[in-house]
């Protein structure tokens, strides 16, 4: 793509290869797989968390457990469902338009037919539904059939701003269409959920925690969040005349009211979090 950072290729390489030194290599499915069901969870996902989402889909599921149930749902009934993952008036009018739409175009609920189409074809289809943005299109076309779409959220815009591998004013439309043709063949699950990890555990939008990003070796911005900030080495008090004592490896004595870092529990692992797995 026209525009796109110099050697973008070979960076995205080496920041999946960091990214899975510490994180990983994750499993790519941890959507539904059923295109339109997915369609249906991914619009749900929109400026919410993933427990408020997961909350909303599962109501939503068990006050209309089949497609044509849903589809058949008066809007304030489909409100009241799914009101807990937020946005719940303008979130059932991009569902239940997006049902009836594909009813009246394909005779059913399916959209299977998607999987013969190019990728910017079926991204251009699916972005044609009021509600349906470039990300949203691109979880579905990942997830539900596997297409190499890379899906660009906040978390990902974020961590790619600072790494410096899209411009600053990237939009995620523009982020996700600069990166996807330059994320390496079978790479654009794995890379999109390691970088939501790191953007939701490390590099934070506050207080970024620099010196302990895998990112910090490729990393401009990292770099001058940590000039000059290296801890310095304890000052170890002597006597004349007598020589200062090795220090005993093994177990620190306790402080009272210390307490070890907590951040993980093994390399890599996350805390627990209210929010809840990938989006």
């Amino acid at each position: 793509m026209a525009g796109a950072v110099p050697g973008l290729s070979a960076r995205l390489r080496e920041v999946s290869g960091l990214l899975a030194g510490r994180f990983g290599r994750p499993e790519l499915c941890v959507h539904q797989t059923d295109p339109v069901r997915n369609l249906v969870l991914t619009i749900l996902s929109q400026n919410t968390t993933d427990a408020n989402r997961d909350r909303a889909y599962d109501r939503l599921t068990k006050r209309f457990p089949t497609l044509p149930a849903l589809a058949a749902a008066r809007p304030s009934e489909l409100e009241e469902a799914i009101r807990v993952g937020g946005l719940a008036k303008a979130k059932a009018k991009s569902i239940l338009g997006a049902l009836a739409r594909i009813r009246e175009e394909r005779g059913g609920y399916s959209l299977d037919f998607l999987r013969g189409m190019p990728l910017p074809g079926a991204r251009e289809y699916l972005t044609s539904f009021p509600g349906v943005g470039v990300k949203t299109a691109n979880i579905l076309l990942l997830f539900s059939f596997g297409m190499p779409a890379f899906p660009v959220d906040t978390h990902v815009l974020r961590v790619t701003k600072r790494l410096g591998l899209v411009p600053g004013t990237s939009t995620l439309a523009k982020a996700a269409l600069s990166l996807e043709p330059h994320v390496g063949t079978g790479d654009h699950g794995p890379l999109h959920l390691n970088l939501i990890r790191l953007g939701r555990e490390v590099c934070r939008p506050r207080n970024p925690r620099c010196a302990e990003c895998p990112l910090l070796p490729v990393c401009p911005e990292g770099a001058r969040n940590t000039k000059g900030k290296g801890r310095p080495a304890p000052e170890r008090k002597t006597i004349p005349g007598v020589p200062p004592q090795r220090e005993k490896r093994g177990a620190q004595p306790k402080r009272k009211g210390h307490r070890p870092g907590t951040s993980f529990a093994l390399p890599g692992y996350p805390r627990s979090r209210k929010n809840g797995g990938h989006p």
